[in-house]
């Protein structure tokens, strides 16, 4: 017999797809990690399993340990959301997940998807809880979505501190996210027989990107990485060219500010993923993509090779283009398929490029 004894035994190992349709007239191949075949639809899920998993020993920022029946945290607009709360509702734990206010976009499909799982939902405070009347005025103008993000993130701080029974996991620094998307670079080497030229994908909290590098790295490869963002904003990162030099890409100088702001003194004394991403000099380039090239690319990708795929996708597979494009033949770029596109239903056809 050949069976599963649970939905997180199907976490990983996930297809490589050759993309023989868009990629025909390149000479190098162009081939996609169906991370959307992950069981809540995302690869979120190998990213939410890892942090639940080393709770579990006590290995958080804090060696708090996640003890049976206990509760788990964080905030998310996104694809964590439904992931954390799957892996949650298998492994028998609570799940509190905050939802930033300005993000509460179209039905809210990822909420719904997110309370079937049992989560427990609620909408982020006000970030005028944590700042003066002042400083909110001077916040909310220069980046209103950023200052709810680091208001939501220190609600959870708060909300640890306070219940010796919850665990924050925040994703945006937890070295464990990175080293759960290991397992996607391992299985990439595998499928490709070591052969990969060039890797690269949207940078949120940068865990998949980090992740994947270093497992390329760990088996002996050096590939070129391209790291892709948003390019009408970014939330945690700050571009000042189309394309810019790793060197000119920084943490911005706001989430500093709002950070000491609101007193959140976790987010003082650790590194965040992207910084280690810094540290070791990835990637080789990052590139913006608008929110009209995404939605081609994975409008192109749902109709030409029948991947069911949202906006980050279609970004990832329009950088991964280019960069094949200036390869040759029998070179192999890869990239990810995050998620699957019916989370985004309550915003078609307007949904956007974000990360």
């Amino acid at each position: 017999m050949d069976f599963i004894n649970n939905s997180i035994e199907a976490v990983g190992n996930t297809p490589l797809l050759k993309l023989n349709k868009i990629g025909k007239n390149i000479e190098a191949s162009v081939y996609v990690k169906l991370e959307h075949l992950n069981p809540s639809g995302s690869y979120k899920d190998r990213i939410a399993l890892a942090m639940v998993e080393a709770a579990e020993k006590g290995d958080t920022w804090n060696n708090k340990k996640l003890e049976p029946g206990g509760t788990v945290c964080d905030v998310s607009a996104g694809n964590f959301a439904p992931a954390l709360a799957f892996i949650c509702a298998v492994k028998g734990y609570k799940a509190r997940i905050g939802i930033y206010t300005p993000m509460l976009k179209g039905d809210g499909v990822r909420i719904k998807i997110t309370s079937a799982f049992g989560a427990d939902v609620t909408e982020c405070k006000h970030p005028s809880n944590f700042l003066t009347e002042k400083e909110l005025e001077e916040y909310l103008k220069e980046d209103e979505d950023l200052t709810y993000i680091v208001a939501g993130k220190k609600e959870m701080y708060e909300l640890e501190k306070s219940n010796s029974e919850v665990i924050w996991l925040d994703q945006i620094y937890n070295k464990n996210a990175y080293r759960g998307q290991m397992n996607m670079g391992y299985e990439i080497f595998e499928q490709l027989d070591g052969q990969v030229d060039a890797f690269g994908c949207a940078v949120g909290s940068g865990a998949t990107f980090f992740g994947v590098a270093s497992a390329l790295k760990e088996k002996g490869l050096n590939p070129y990485t391209f790291g892709v963002v948003p390019g009408r904003s970014e939330k945690y990162l700050d571009l000042d060219k189309p394309e810019a030099e790793k060197g000119e890409f920084r943490l911005s100088k706001l989430t500093g500010k709002l950070v000491e702001s609101m007193g959140l003194e976790k987010w003082k004394t650790e590194k965040s993923i992207v910084e280690e991403i810094l540290d070791n000099d990835y990637p080789n380039k990052f590139f913006r993509v608008s929110t009209e090239e995404a939605r081609n690319m994975a409008n192109r990708l749902c109709s030409e090779e029948g991947i069911y795929c949202g906006m980050s996708s279609g970004a990832n597979v329009h950088v991964a283009l280019k960069i094949a494009k200036t390869l040759r033949k029998g070179q192999n770029v890869v990239t990810p398929i995050v998620d699957r596109r019916d989370r985004y239903l309550g915003e078609y056809p307007n949904d956007i490029f974000i990360v």
